[in-house]
């Protein structure tokens, strides 16, 4: 562990001092194929090369920055201007940016890798799903300086978005909603050879799992943080913190073992966005992986839904997402084997949430820590009522 700690904090200082001379000497992005190292670099030529690329007529004139905030990316919303072409070609005005313009960011969305796959997602398989998510326009990566960008859709503009939260009240019919585009999702390359040919690139949610673990130490910290969230869960599940590491490894197995298909992979309610017509959607592809549907599906109902709605509704609602799955895919899973497997992947669903509560140091505060703290009470509780510890680690 403390060799591993060490090749961090190297790579982290390497990254600080490539950032410190673009602050110093910025490079000014011109042509698509520079990587801007941070929005401000970014001109009017940039924006051209990028977004008229199939109207050669058609230029950029101006920009602003319509709005920011900050995470695991920066994130900016920007307002085109373009010339008589570009309205022509009907060009979109709206854009949605993610960079990683600091040490912090780059560690987290370059270091381990989630800006590529973003933008890979966006570039080779976004265009031929059919459900609501975002378009991708462009993306840029650089391996040596970890700086990269992600050009996409505009959907509060376009689609009229409204972003969901963890107060936001998921009702029977949203909930439905986001089962069904997760089958629609996994149904799409399920258990196709394209995962292991075409996207080879996209990681085995196990490899993911096990390398991110690997890389932030996060067995450490989620015992750290179920020990710190212990007067907000039950009781019988605070007896047994000391196995849910042991049964989340074991609850990796599926993901090599059983069917694959697309994994969204970070399906909690603040990734997922109502369109006009009241249509579920979702956002922030960066943890795209290939996997076992289970994941997504425990991940989305135990994170979104109240206590009571998940108890009351999870197994009309996982029959509802086989059904769907099986008239996409013409896949029939059998419904006890889905109930284990449900079951099991709570833990990697706590997972996620654990170590935005307590985390190392080269991570970003990813989260309000009343948001994460929200998110564990809900899948801890899960795991207690569901008995996932059992589910993941007895055949």
């Amino acid at each position: 562990m403390a060799k591993h700690a060490d090749s961090v904090a190297m790579t982290a200082l390497r990254i600080a001092g490539h950032v410190l001379r673009e602050r110093i000497r910025p490079h000014m992005a011109k042509c698509a194929g520079d990587v801007p190292s941070s929005v401000a670099v970014l001109t009017p030529e940039w924006w051209t090369a990028v977004m008229c690329a199939a109207h050669p007529d058609a230029r950029v004139l101006s920009f602003d920055v319509m709005g920011e905030s900050a995470g695991t990316h920066q994130r900016h919303r920007f307002l085109l201007s373009y010339n008589e072409a570009g309205h022509i070609a009907r060009l979109p005005m709206a854009v949605f940016t993610k960079t990683l313009p600091n040490v912090l960011t780059r560690m987290i969305g370059g270091y381990n890798g989630t800006a590529r796959a973003e933008g890979r997602f966006y570039q080779e398989i976004r265009p031929a799903l059919a459900i609501e998510a975002p378009q991708g326009y462009h993306t840029a990566f650089d391996r040596d300086t970890l700086a990269g960008i992600n050009v996409l859709e505009d959907i509060v503009t376009s689609r009229g978005a409204r972003f969901c939260d963890a107060g936001t009240y998921v009702t029977r019919d949203m909930a439905e909603s986001m089962v069904d585009l997760l089958a629609q999702l996994h149904a799409h390359a399920y258990d196709s050879a394209r995962l292991t040919q075409q996207w080879r690139w996209l990681a085995n949610f196990a490899d993911w799992f096990e390398v991110g673990a690997r890389k932030m130490g996060t067995e450490q910290y989620t015992r750290k943080a179920l020990l710190r969230m212990k007067e907000r869960v039950p009781a019988r599940f605070v007896k047994r913190i000391d196995e849910v590491w042991p049964a989340t490894v074991a609850a990796s197995v599926i993901h090599r073992q059983g069917p694959r298909g697309l994994l969204h992979s970070d399906v909690h309610i603040g990734n997922w966005y109502r369109n006009l017509r009241g249509r579920m959607g979702l956002f922030d592809w960066q943890c795209v992986t290939q996997g076992h549907w289970s994941r997504d599906v425990a991940y989305a109902l135990s994170a979104a839904l109240t206590i009571e709605d998940r108890r009351a509704w999870e197994r009309g609602l996982l029959a509802r997402y086989l059904e769907v799955l099986c008239n996409t895919a013409g896949v029939y899973i059998d419904t006890d084997f889905a109930w284990k497997h449900y079951r099991a992947q709570m833990l990697h669903a706590l997972w996620m949430w654990t170590i935005t509560l307590c985390h190392s140091r080269w991570l970003p505060a990813m989260q309000p820590q009343a948001t994460s703290m929200e998110m564990i009470q809900r899948i801890a509780t899960a795991v207690d009522d569901l008995d996932s510890l059992n589910a993941a680690t007895r055949g």
